[in-house]
C-alpha cells in the first residue's frame, strides 16, 4: 500500500535525511537533484545533448524500514520535457542517496540544475519485513560507486561487446571498400570501351590510342590510390601510385615523342 502526504510527513527524518516538508506530494516525495556524474565527474550544472544520459544524485538520502520499498518516478512535466529515466527499486531495509540515470529524448538540448526536481519517490509498505532485508553491494552509498562490486563480473562482457563493436565497423569498411572497388571497375571498363570506340571512329594512330589508354589507366590508379587511402581497403598503398606515376610518365612520354 502507497503513504500518502500525512504518512510521509509524520515519518519525516526518519525516512528521509535532509527531508523538506515542501517536497512531500499526495502520495510521495519529490526528490532534489544534488549533483550531476558523467565520465566520473561530478558537478552541479549538467548540459543534455539529444540522446546523452547523466547519473543524478539527491540531496535526500532514504532509510527505508524493513517493511517498506521505494520506488522513483519521473515527473510528468519532465516527461513532457523530453526526459526519460532509469532506476531500481530500493529494497527493505536499504540506506542510500537516490541515484537514478536521466536521458534526453527530446531533439532539443536539455540543462539541468542542482536543486531542480526531476523524480517523485513513492513509498509502499509491505505485508510485513522479508526474511532478509537488503544488503547489496550498494548498501550505505553516499558517493556514486558506478558498478561498485559488479565491474570486474561484467568486464568480460563488456569487452565481448567492445570487440564485436570493432568488427562490426570493420565488417562496414570492407563492406564500403568492396562496393567502390566494383564502380571503379565498371567505371574503368566503361570508360577504356567508350574511349578506344571514340579513337577507332576518329582512325586514331597506335600511337594516340597508347597515349588515350595510358592516361585512362593512370587516371584510373590515381582513384584507386585515393579510395585505399581514405578507406584502407588494400595492404599495400605502394602499388596503386606507382601504376598512376607510371602510366602518367609512360603517356607524356609517347605525346613528347614524334
Amino acid at each position: 500500500m502507497l503513504l500518502v502526504d500525512r504518512e510521509i510527513a509524520a515519518l519525516g527524518s526518519g525516512l528521509l535525511e535532509d527531508f523538506s516538508a515542501e517536497c512531500v506530494t499526495n502520495i510521495g516525495y519529490d526528490l532534489r537533484a544534488e549533483q550531476f556524474i558523467a565520465d566520473g565527474q561530478t558537478a552541479a550544472k549538467a548540459v543534455l545533448e539529444p540522446g546523452e544520459s547523466v547519473f543524478v544524485g539527491t540531496k535526500e538520502k532514504i532509510k527505508l524500514p524493513d517493511d517498506m520499498t521505494g520506488r522513483i518516478v519521473l515527473k510528468n512535466s519532465r516527461i513532457r520535457q523530453g526526459f526519460s529515466m532509469d532506476a531500481p527499486v530500493y529494497q527493505p531495509g536499504h540506506h542510500t542517496r537516490v541515484f537514478f540515470r536521466l536521458t534526453n529524448v527530446s531533439g532539443d538540448e536539455l540543462r539541468l540544475n542542482a536543486g531542480e526536481k526531476y523524480t517523485t519517490i513513492l513509498f509502499e509498505r509491505l505485508s510485513g519485513p522479508p526474511d532478509s532485508p537488503y544488503k547489496g553491494t550498494f548498501t550505505n552509498e553516499l558517493d556514486f560507486s558506478g558498478m561498485g562490486q559488479y565491474g570486474g563480473v561484467y568486464q568480460a562482457q563488456v569487452r565481448k561487446l567492445e570487440k564485436k563493436t570493432e568488427d562490426l565497423k570493420s565488417l562496414e569498411r570492407s563492406i564500403y571498400a568492396n562496393v567502390l572497388v566494383i564502380l571503379t571497375v565498371f567505371v574503368a571498363l566503361f570508360s577504356f570501351i567508350t574511349t578506344n570506340l571514340s579513337l577507332l571512329s576518329a582512325s586514331a594512330d597506335a600511337r594516340q590510342f597508347l597515349i588515350y589508354n595510358f592516361m585512362m589507366l593512370g587516371c584510373i590508379s590515381f582513384l584507386v590510390a585515393l579510395l585505399n587511402g581514405v578507406i584502407s581497403f588494400a595492404k599495400s598503398y605502394k602499388i596503386p601510385w606507382a601504376a598512376s606515376v607510371l602510366s602518367f610518365a609512360v603517356a607524356i612520354l609517347l605525346f613528347l615523342i614524334e
